[in-house]
């Protein structure tokens, strides 16, 4: 089920005995039909690759791309609903009066993240659009050992993105989200009069050990809030001392909890 939410979601698939040769089947077999839903110039490609592949920071193509043409590009995308924002929670520096801000936050500048509309979308700009040559000529198998070479990396986001649609259903809330600022990251924050949770995400083949668990209490206490919840979603599962932990506000989530939202 995960394996193709993570690729297919956003286009009608056929299942096959794996992802790959789903992949190979339905996408590179098929790819000279498939390109001509997205018919754009050659930097609007480029945006949508460095989006896929990188940062999801609005400006984090600024660089490669220069402000004016990416900050048109992006609104373009927005637009059209290729891409949608994930907005920050995080609060402007606080100037004292008559006080400069710290050196190290005078050139920084909050920001929004991005969202494909779909992962179909993002998968077809990570690995297709880039690879089009080699697909049009047949060279499947090198395009496959990059696909599954990136694959883990490419596929943490939907894992992120599935464990807070379970998790809000689980304790019936609404806008549980990431967040972020300058020096600190959680995967799942929600912060309201009732709730608030803090959270870690590992899409990784090992098992979670507790300096995760310590990590989050390190960044609750960095925010200042006292969470109800501290809450760790892990593909591979949990260290025995992680699981026995006498922790009545830890929450512990792996791949066979998402049964329910089948």
């Amino acid at each position: 089920m995960f394996d193709y939410y993570s690729v297919f979601d956003g286009f009608e698939a056929s299942v096959y005995e794996d992802i790959f040769a789903s992949i190979e089947k339905d996408l590179l077999e098929n790819y000279a039909n498939i390109k001509a839903r997205f018919d754009f110039d050659k930097l609007t490609n480029e945006a949508l690759y460095l989006l896929a592949k990188n940062s999801r920071k609005r400006y984090s193509i600024n660089r490669k791309i220069g402000h004016f043409k990416a900050s048109n590009i992006i609104n373009k995308l927005l637009h059209s609903q290729i891409l949608f924002l994930e907005k920050s929670k995080e609060n402007k520096p606080i100037k004292n009066k008559g006080q400069k801000l710290k050196k190290a936050l005078r050139g920084y500048t909050i920001q929004d993240k991005l969202l494909f509309s779909n992962s179909f979308t993002r998968f077809f700009f990570r690995f297709l659009k880039p690879n089009e040559n080699l697909i049009l000529k047949g060279e499947f198998e090198k395009v496959l050992a990059h696909i599954k070479e990136n694959f883990e990396h490419y596929q943490s986001l939907y894992f992120e993105l599935l464990s807070r649609e379970l998790l809000q259903k689980k304790l019936k809330v609404e806008d549980i989200s990431s967040f972020w600022q300058k020096e600190l990251e959680l995967d799942l924050y929600h912060k309201s009069a009732n709730l608030t949770l803090v959270g870690e995400v590992k899409f990784k083949n090992k098992k979670i050990c507790k300096n995760i668990l310590n990590l989050l209490k390190n960044k609750a206490q960095s925010l200042k809030i006292e969470p109800d919840y501290y809450v760790i979603f892990s593909k591979s599962g949990f260290s025995s001392k992680l699981l026995h932990a006498k922790e009545q506000n830890l929450l512990l989530f792996d791949l066979n909890d998402f049964k329910e939202l089948l």
